[in-house]
């Protein structure tokens, strides 16, 4: 045979057998829809672990680096979500090719700033791990079900919310329907506020829990429950004498529908009451739901616009806050003309802190955040759960300082008795 026809032909067989050698090795390798390749690693602060389908439960891998910026947005959502559901999945960081020391220093930098991660960190220190799950990037993220099978692949950062869902779809069943409480698994809830007498109440679809915290908590199931017709509880306001007042879908009386938000300040109420837009009504003393002459603030706030919350500002007359489907709007003139103050954070909930009204507090998509101008410029709390919260509510605490709680939209309390520095859940109490 001529040299001119031996050429190709052993470039044919060295490609079909490289062809086979990748095929081969994709079987050990990571991918969506099989099993995923064993592998022990250290820990940072532990024994070597063992990573194969024994485990038993959902297994949650995420890879990460201290030089790589979008892993450190991410890492408060990684640990809220294991905090919260430590005992219903496995959680694993796998830092990459960085040494321990190096780990440390940036766990304690960023312990210092508030955030600290409680989350197994194991070390891949040659990388190895990282290219038997083809890693292309970080942060990336796996889901796996409890028999080793990759179900969920993310590159990029990933929210709790995201991981929530991953479970649902995994298991077939919400990852809180075992913490009881009339809210979880739902994500019905609408407002939060709390009583004259310290205890909770959270309203949203179905009626208003009610929990009375003791030894700093509350079970899931530990609450009294009062049920509403129709669509459920819209908000929560406070009567003459500070007991919650709930806003159900019935109606109001003076206004054309029931409001969604309603506030009190500047001898004004102001109520959104959604497809009718923004109406004001001059403020008695006692319930808002006894005011009258309610008329339509023109232009206002559309009825289509999505106001969640509204807030008086206690230091600027005539200044309201409006948390909305397009952010934060800020209005000067009695709540006629509005802008949007463009914080780039969604904001679901709002309140300025009672005991230092230059504090603004606002529940958002990514946690509580805190801004001390009026919400021109704001920052996420370190120490607060980096995930969805609907609702916020803050009281004077009986020696001085702050008390602020947060819902979550399943029903989840969080509480923080030192003006936001630290957080910890209150409702369901967790064991351990």
């Amino acid at each position: 045979m001529k040299p001119s026809r031996i050429v190709p032909l052993l470039v044919l067989a060295l490609f079909a057998v490289g062809a086979v050698i990748y095929s081969e090795s994709l079987k050990t390798r990571a991918q969506v829809g099989a099993p995923i390749p064993a592998f022990e690693l250290p820990q940072l602060d532990g024994p070597v672990q063992r990573v194969d389908a024994s485990l038993g439960m959902p297994l949650v891998i995420n890879f990460w680096a201290s030089w790589c910026e979008p892993c450190l947005v991410e890492m408060p959502a990684h640990d809220a979500f294991y905090r919260r559901y430590r005992d219903r999945v496995v959680y694993l960081g796998i830092n990459q090719r960085e040494p321990p020391a190096k780990i440390r220093t940036h766990l304690d930098q960023v312990a210092q700033e508030g955030s600290r991660f409680a989350f197994p960190i194991l070390l891949d220190r040659n990388g190895a791990v990282g290219e038997a799950f083809r890693l292309g990037g970080m942060p990336e993220t796996w889901f796996v079900d409890p028999q080793g099978v990759a179900r969920r692949h993310w590159l990029g950062p990933v929210t709790f919310e995201q991981l929530q869902a991953a479970y649902y779809e995994v298991t077939g069943f919400p990852i809180d329907a075992a913490d009881g409480g009339p809210f979880h698994g739902t994500g019905g809830v609408r407002a939060v506020l709390i009583g004259p007498g310290g205890e909770i109440h959270i309203g949203g679809r179905g009626g208003v829990a009610r929990y009375r915290l003791q030894e700093g908590g509350a079970p899931g199931a530990d609450y009294a429950w009062e049920p509403v017709p129709g669509d459920g509880v819209l908000a929560l306001v406070r009567g003459a004498a500070g007991e919650p007042q709930a806003v159900t879908g019935r109606g109001w009386p003076g206004l054309p529908a029931a409001p969604a938000a309603v506030a009190t300040g500047h001898g004004h109420h102001l109520a959104w009451v959604p497809d009718h837009g923004l109406f004001r009504a001059a403020a008695p003393a006692g319930d808002p739901r006894a005011a009258a002459g309610w008329e339509p603030v023109t232009p206002g706030i559309g009825g289509r616009d999505g106001v969640a919350a509204l807030a008086a500002d206690p230091l600027v007359a005539d200044r309201w806050l409006a948390a909305t489907a397009g952010g934060l709007w800020e209005s000067r003139d009695g709540g006629r003309t509005w802008r949007s103050l463009d914080l780039g954070v969604r904001v679901y909930g709002l309140v300025f802190d009672p005991a230092a009204p230059e504090r603004l507090y606002l529940a958002t998509d990514t946690g509580v955040w805190l801004s001390h101008d009026g919400g021109r410029r704001a920052e996420r709390l370190a120490g607060s759960p980096q995930r969805v919260l609907a609702a916020l509510d803050a009281a004077v605490l009986p020696g001085g300082g702050t008390w602020l709680v947060a819902a979550a939209p399943n029903g989840d309390v969080y509480g923080s008795d030192d003006g936001g520095r630290t957080w910890s859940l209150l409702v369901p109490r967790l064991a351990g």
